[in-house]
């Protein structure tokens, strides 16, 4: 069968290349004398990477040109959630959500992929963004024009590159798993969510549901773009003492969704610019209704 197939493959290729797939694998080709022990030895580490993938062990996969880190609990999911770290985080920032819903989630039972993608642009050390954005205006924005006029402006060009860039990435992955649109979860965090939200609303097909934590009005046109989206499940989650972004820009982004008649959920909570626990088994449950 599959591993039949494997091994033609693997013994068609030079020695050389097979050390190469060893080193990729992270595994040593010590003691291997023959091509065949090399053989051998790489079907063993898939075999092994197979059975970790399926439960749920996280790994690394480069998916259109932006680093993932990628966590399924089969080869072959029905749901896909895209998960979106904010400005200045990083992918393994918001993989702990994964963890924590395959470690106590209902979801663990379901099948799923999560992919957790890397923002693009570097800003310093381990800290990227999704496009640039300039903290320090904001600041000021929200002291002059205030709180509702703190976005309207003109986005960077490279918050359009992005949004074709993982538009590109989520429909691909969609299409390459066989999975309808409608098993789709988009969610993010912050400047994530803000990505997430674009997606959701300009996106050629409806999502299953479209998570945001932290989120806010970004775009103006978003209140027009939602009403194509009527239905479409939302659930969102704002601290209300958030300073990073005010709760009042949640409340903003909830009411246009809420105006164009998607289903939307909006959870004030207790709390900072953060995800509370409340936001991830709420996010377990969507993803468990959305696998029956």
């Amino acid at each position: 069968g599959f591993w039949n197939a494997m091994a033609d493959e693997l013994n068609s290729k030079s020695v050389r290349e097979l050390k190469g797939i060893l080193a990729e694998l992270k595994v040593s080709a010590a003691g291997c004398v023959e091509k065949k022990d090399l053989v051998t030895r790489i079907i063993k580490a898939q075999e092994e990477q197979a059975k970790s993938r399926k439960s749920g062990a996280p790994f690394i996969e480069k998916i259109n040109g932006l680093r993932c880190i990628v966590m399924e609990t089969d080869p072959k999911p029905e749901i896909l959630l895209f998960v979106f770290h904010g400005f200045g985080a990083n992918a393994e920032n918001l993989a702990d959500i994964g963890k924590v819903l395959l470690r106590q989630g209902k979801i663990k039972s379901k099948k799923i992929r999560m992919v957790y993608a890397n923002a693009p642009y570097q800003l310093d050390g381990d800290g990227w963004a999704w496009w640039p954005l300039d903290l320090q205006a904001l600041m000021t924005k929200m002291f002059t024009v205030g709180i509702p006029g703190l976005f309207r402006d003109k986005k960077p060009k490279e918050f359009e590159t992005t949004c074709a860039t993982v538009q590109e990435l989520v429909t691909n992955e969609a299409k390459r798993l066989n999975i309808d649109y409608s098993k789709v979860v988009l969610c993010g965090f912050s400047q994530g969510s803000w990505l997430a939200t674009h997606l959701a609303l300009n996106g050629p097909n409806m999502p299953g549901a479209l998570v945001v934590y932290s989120g806010g009005l970004y775009c103006d046109e978003w209140a027009k773009k939602a009403e194509e989206k009527k239905g479409m499940k939302v659930i969102q989650f704002h601290g209300m003492q958030d300073m990073i972004v005010p709760f009042q820009q949640g409340q903003m982004l909830s009411k246009a969704l809420e105006k164009a008649q998607c289903k939307t959920e909006f959870y004030p909570f207790n709390g900072s610019h953060t995800i509370p626990e409340e936001g991830i088994t709420k996010l377990d449950k969507l993803l468990c209704d959305l696998a029956s």
